[in-house]
């Protein structure tokens, strides 16, 4: 009760009791030993504790977990439900286009650029020359750049 008192006199709140209990708390798991003027302490403690309280009330907020604020900041890798639609709007407005392509232009472009296969070897695949493959993807390219842009 005289700790009590003693707190309550400097601190004049009504929550002195829960500043002492964290500082009795605080004063126990301490080493044996460790501290030579118990009294003290603890009303130093209990006192501390309050003076930190009042000024978080002033501050108006209480304060964020460490590193809460990074979390915030971190946007998230997924693509939004927008950006999802938007993607497959965008496909399919491509896929569209591909099948505008003469069937052999449209074949020699995927050959290429879906199937990874070099000019050389798509030459050699369809018994043409790789001049013709080169015209066909330009062909191809000119085209879909133009359909994508409407």
């Amino acid at each position: 009760m005289r700790l009590y008192r003693r707190v309550r006199s400097r601190t004049r709140r009504e929550d002195a009791d829960d500043h002492l209990q964290n500082a009795l708390v605080n004063y126990f798991e301490r080493p044996e030993g460790s501290v030579q003027h118990q009294d003290a302490y603890i009303t130093r403690s209990a006192i501390n504790s309050s003076l930190n309280a009042i000024r978080r009330e002033q501050q108006g907020c209480v304060q964020a977990a460490e590193g809460f604020e990074t979390l915030l900041e971190t946007p998230d890798p997924a693509p939004s439900q927008e950006e999802i639609y938007e993607s497959s709007q965008k496909l399919a407005h491509f896929r569209a286009g591909c099948e505008q392509l003469p069937d052999r232009t449209r074949q020699i472009f995927l050959m290429n650029r879906v199937e990874k296969m070099k000019y050389s070897h798509i030459a050699k695949s369809l018994a043409i020359s790789e001049s013709s493959v080169e015209k066909h993807i330009a062909k191809a390219l000119v085209f879909l750049s133009t359909w994508m842009d409407h």
